[in-house]
């Protein structure tokens, strides 16, 4: 594998860093579908909520994706600045964003009386979702470098 001045690799092939990240964000969508499995062995029923939760949970996971859409992309602006520093932390910020609403639900889920799975299932999936489209490292990378094409001097906007 060869590198790029940049730090990139060329041939397609991830860096130990971007792999070791698009782990992370893996992991992170696993642990909210074992939060769900969990929730139903203890008992959690799939029933509707009351109106007041639905509208927390989907007001956050709603906020949560305006975020991350139109929040921009931070390009490296030290000569010789690797991608990877760039995109390092606007994946753990996406993905954090996405899954806050879930672990809110969760939150809802376990003091409703009965405990209610619906409350965490709905915003997890669009979690999960948001992780695969917006916090993937290749996605953010990507971005990255359409933003750095964008921004180079001498290009007309």
């Amino acid at each position: 594998m060869t590198l790029a001045p940049d730090g990139q690799s060329k041939g397609g092939r991830a860096q130990p860093a971007e792999r070791a990240l698009g782990t992370i964000v893996a992991s992170m969508a696993l642990g909210l579908v074992l939060i769900g499995v969990v929730l139903v062995l203890i008992g959690a029923e799939l029933l509707t909520p009351p109106l007041w939760m639905l509208l927390v949970v989907v007001l956050a996971t709603a906020g949560a994706w305006l975020l991350v859409v139109l929040s921009p992309v931070p390009t490296a602006t030290a000569p010789g600045a690797s991608t990877t520093a760039v995109v390092q932390p606007v994946v753990v910020m996406r993905t954090s964003l996405v899954e806050a609403p879930a672990i809110l639900g969760l939150i809802l889920a376990v003091v409703s009386d009965p405990m209610n799975v619906t409350v965490y299932v709905i915003p997890a999936m669009f979690a999960l979702a948001g992780m695969w489209l917006f916090a993937r490292p290749s996605v953010v990378q990507r971005r990255v470098e359409q933003e750095r094409v964008l921004r180079q001097p001498g290009r007309r906007p």
